[in-house]
């Protein structure tokens, strides 16, 4: 999943979660709602200045709304450990180990 793709995600899902409406949040931002649609359905990617009024108007902060963690197909997951495993030393890997097979 691209940069935009998993930003327009984000905001779409923080959006809802707050109860509010493209339109709203448009108005919110200073921006028209088309506007909203076209960042939410990743044909457009907002500038710096209004990604900062997009996390006030939603009282957000940066990092939340490019937490895409949970977008993560499974595929993509096991990428991410893979890459921590091959980097992770003896100790930190027996962690690892413990960790994992007291939760499956």
């Amino acid at each position: 999943m691209s940069l935009k793709d998993a930003f327009a995600k984000r905001l779409k899902q923080v959006r809802k979660s707050r109860g509010i409406t493209q339109e709203e949040l448009a108005e919110l931002v200073g921006v028209a709602p088309r506007h909203i649609s076209f960042i939410e359905t990743a044909r457009s990617f907002p500038s710096c200045e209004l990604t900062e009024r997009l996390c006030n108007a939603l009282n957000i902060s940066y990092s939340a709304l490019f937490d895409f963690e949970d977008e993560l197909t499974r595929e993509e997951l096991i990428e991410k450990i893979s890459e921590l495993i091959n980097r992770a030393d003896l100790k930190k890997l027996k962690s690892f180990y413990k960790i994992v097979s007291e939760t499956i």
